[in-house]
């Protein structure tokens, strides 16, 4: 909480320093006979206006968020409660320790694409009325933004944050744990700053305030987006090439008759345009139909802002260049023809092979890559669907903001579990697939400056029997009749202890505060994070519900059987009404909301295969334009050959060596590019799938078949054509 003052303080560069407050979220608010849950609150200090650009409707923003219990709403959150009212001056309800706030501002709409989300602005000094610590330099309760001055270099200042922190926690670690901050760092423990860049926020692949960022698959997306681009080039540039041969008798007869190779270049290039120009305005009218979709797909909010005029400038722009750079070859070809022999119908189209060739290995190449890169999250997410947990997140209901039941939260629970078909009910302050933050938890007996970083997890007697959570030793909180707080680690925690006798350790300073919490039992590993991570270290604290003073209660987890799911819900909804008439009963389903830490890999999976879909009917559109171009290069040879006895088999085959010939080259070079992609791709999980062999055979063979499909009806057509239509003005 002080860095941002003392940051100001210490480096001149620094001209503000703002601290955001991101996570208070999922709160009810209040205005009359409207009331909405809330996910987007911030709450900051007031020179926040002077650090970002919000801009105010109505307000002052100079004192906007001065007094403690201020507050400033959006425009859309304005509509939402006050309609036509004007809000200033008037109140919402929030429940939560600030209770009643007074709207002292109302600022525009931030665009969905900024990395904040924010609906209300709360005044940090807000925190008062729980007697917040600002002082406390172990607190990192906060995320602190720094506007620099335009002369200063990040660079030279984060290379002076040893030095800031040094002099800020010297005093703290000295009277804390009678430690110099470099004592502590010889030690091991370690406390570091770092600058990041706003524009680098937004997209950055570290876990950021609560929100992880998508810059691998942003990137991915744009390499395949340009991708494809390059494949839609070269089939234009074959496909022109082979349409344009109809053509050769219009080229020679202008050319006889004075037409100039300027001229026909020109022409050729600018068809070529007009064709994408033609392109562009029917994938305009596409990306209008499918981008409602993509976005769904995505969970983005993207659109075309036409009135963009480095928009409009830089498609029209993309435009020429694409069919500059794909009509460049054809016009080129056949702005050259020899007169002569295009009268003749004798055209020939010089080339390197080598050429050609490496178009068809680079087309399938890619097709390879996409396919198994989608066979492989897909396994992968199939992998972590299926995996054990370590509980059971089937058939539970999970119930929030359960401290609104106040003293009524053991009646309530009583009541359910009457209900024949509820197992049992369990009160916790987060549930797996949730945040879980890290703590210091101090043992007895260990260095008084030792805290080893442990998540905990604060629930009920009954937590173990509604998530089926295993004990390999030790006891429940339930075998404990005294109403005293008791701990029981995870198998991870143990073993970062590295103690003989853990059952006999004592938690005198952690999460609950400064209290002696007896250690009782030891749970089997289980998975309350993503799978990105290893299971941490966990200490599960017994929550007493009856003397739940700071509201730790968050959610109750209610375990069905399955038999009457909707008549289950129904009687927990009537007796909601009972005990809590004032809010409204709002739930989920634990194994839903678990497996939103998969959404980002099943957004992968669906977008892949699209693209894979798109790539293969790209290259395969490539591989007839080039079977087209040989055939009609090689008429006269069909009609020969079968003149003197060829079967179709021989003349398919000689049709098809040459191109089918790198089918297989492809595949091999696409599988180890794509096992290289993949493999570094599964890095990034604790707990990964295998990149078996036959994924690598089931995407070659896919591709095979589909390259074999494509050329094999126009193999059978040049093949079946009467040899005396082709020879007879030989």
């Amino acid at each position: 909480p002080p860095t941002g003052p003392a940051l100001k303080e210490f480096f001149p560069e620094v001209e503000e320093a703002v601290r955001l407050c991101l996570w208070l979220n999922d709160v009810l608010v209040t205005k009359g006979e409207r009331q909405y849950t809330e996910n987007n609150i911030i709450a900051a200090d007031s020179n926040i206006f002077r650090v970002f650009t919000l801009p105010f409707v109505s307000g002052n923003p100079e004192s906007a968020l001065k007094e403690p219990n201020s507050i400033v709403i959006t425009e859309k959150t304005a509509q939402k409660y006050f309609g036509k009212e004007n809000p200033l001056g008037q109140t919402l309800h929030f429940e939560h320790f600030f209770s009643e706030c007074k709207i002292t501002g109302v600022i525009r709409d931030l665009p969905d694409n900024s990395h904040l989300k924010m609906d209300l602005l709360l005044s940090l000094s807000s925190f008062k009325a729980i007697n917040f610590d600002f002082n406390h330099w172990a607190n990192h309760t906060f995320s602190t933004y720094v506007l620099l001055d335009k002369k200063s270099a990040s660079h030279e200042i984060e290379g002076r944050l040893p030095q800031f922190v040094q002099k800020n926690l010297d005093p703290y670690l000295l009277q804390k744990y009678q430690k110099s901050y470099a004592e502590m760092y010889q030690g091991g423990n370690k406390y570091e700053l770092f600058l990041m860049p706003l524009k680098d926020v937004h997209l950055s692949t570290m876990l950021f305030e609560n929100r992880e960022g998508k810059r691998t698959l942003t990137y991915a997306l744009g390499a395949i987006g340009l991708i494809i681009i390059i494949m839609v080039c070269i089939n234009y540039t074959n496909l022109a090439t082979v349409l344009t041969f109809s053509r050769a008798r219009e080229v020679g007869i202008r050319k006889a008759t004075g037409g100039r190779s300027p001229h026909l270049f020109q022409q050729f290039l600018i068809e070529s345009i007009l064709m994408v120009f033609i392109g562009l305005f029917v994938a305009l009218g596409l990306v209008e139909i499918l981008m409602p979709i993509f976005n769904t797909l995505t969970q983005q909010h993207l659109a075309l802002e036409y009135s963009n005029p480095w928009l409009v400038l830089g498609l029209l722009g993309f435009a020429v260049t694409l069919g500059l750079l794909s009509g460049a070859y054809p016009a080129i070809t056949f702005s050259t023809f020899n007169p002569i022999s295009a009268l003749k119908g004798n055209t020939l189209v010089k080339g390197n092979p080598w050429f050609r060739n490496s178009l068809v290995i680079f087309q399938f190449t890619i097709c390879i890559v996409m396919l198994v890169s989608t066979l492989v999250v897909y396994k992968q997410l199939k992998f972590m669907n299926e995996k054990s947990l370590g509980f059971k997140k089937d058939q539970i209901l999970v119930i929030k903001r359960s401290y609104t039941l106040k003293e009524n939260k053991a009646a309530f629970k009583n009541e359910l579990v009457k209900h024949g078909g509820i197992v049992s009910a369990s009160y916790t302050e987060t549930t797996p697939g949730r945040n879980f933050d890290g703590h210091g938890q101090h043992f007895a007996g260990t260095p008084i400056d030792k805290f080893e970083t442990i998540f905990p997890l604060i629930a009920d007697e009954d937590i173990f029997q509604t998530l089926d959570i295993k004990l390999v030793a030790g006891k429940e909180f339930k075998d404990e009749k005294a109403k005293v707080e008791k701990a029981i680690l995870n198998e991870t925690a143990v073993k970062l202890l590295n103690e003989k006798n853990p059952l006999e350790q004592t938690i005198d300073r952690g999460t609950l505060g400064d209290q002696n919490v007896d250690v009782i039992g030891i749970a089997k590993d289980f998975h309350f994070k993503s799978f990105h991570y290893s299971i941490e270290p966990l200490v599960i604290y017994s929550l007493d519900i009856e003397n739940d003073e700071q509201n730790r209660a968050n959610f109750l987890l209610v375990k069905m059987n399955g038999t009457n799911v909707p008549a289950a819900l129904e009687y927990i909804q009537n007796t909601w009404k009972k005990f809590a008439p004032a809010y409204p009963l709002e739930y989920s389903f634990l194994d839903a909301d678990f497996n939103r830490l998969f959404e980002r890999e099943q957004t992968m999976t669906q977008v892949y295969t699209i693209f894979s879909v798109i790539s293969i009917s790209i290259a395969c559109l490539g591989l007839l334009g080039l079977t087209s171009f040989f055939a009609s290069k090689r008429t006269k040879e069909i009609g020969i050959r079968k003149i003197v006895g060829a079967s179709f088999i021989d003349i398919a085959a000689i049709l098809s060596r040459d191109l089918m010939k790198w089918v297989p080259a492809s595949i091999g070079i696409g599988s180890a590019l794509a096992w290289y992609l993949m493999y570094h791709w599964l890095q990034n999980f604790a707990y990964q799938t295998e990149l078996n062999w036959w994924l690598f055979l089931l995407a070659g063979t896919c591709l095979m078949l589909m390259a074999i499909l494509t050329v094999s009806w126009h193999l059978a057509k040049a093949a079946n054509r009467n040899p005396v239509e082709t020879l007879r003005y030989e």
